[in-house]
């Protein structure tokens, strides 16, 4: 039988806690997050196209607002509380935008799109 996971238990349950942590941290920052335990590892979902890779270390892609970049740009954070912060400051970025232009971007896909509302003044927001 293959195992779910590839990190041994105990490892596993780290990242587990330490997903539910950064979860608790971002709605800090009056961020909806949510853990997922898949079988590839944990992530945590903040954003459409924003997921933070939970293990060791917590990794994620940075939006590319600027549509500059050839290839995403990868960082990560040592820490719930430091991955918490930079993460805030990127999901702000991806609200600031209006849904339409989110989509012309490439941000979010129309899929993504048509699971999220869009306000008064066009920024989108997920249905209650």
């Amino acid at each position: 039988m293959t195992p779910r996971h590839a990190a041994p238990p105990n490892k596993h349950e780290q990242a587990l806690a330490a997903a539910e942590h950064l979860v608790k941290l971002l709605a800090r920052h009056n961020i909806p997050a949510d853990a997922h335990d898949l079988p590839g590892g944990v992530v945590v979902s903040v954003f459409h196209g924003l997921i933070a890779h939970v293990g060791p270390v917590i990794w994620w892609n940075v939006p590319d607002l600027t549509g500059e970049r050839d290839k995403p740009l990868t960082t990560y954070a040592h820490t719930a509380e430091a991955a918490a912060d930079r993460l805030a400051e990127h999901y702000h970025q991806l609200r600031a935008l209006p849904l339409g232009e989110l989509v012309d971007r490439g941000l979010i896909t129309p899929l993504a799109a048509s699971l999220l509302n869009e306000t008064e003044d066009h920024r989108a927001t997920a249905p209650m």
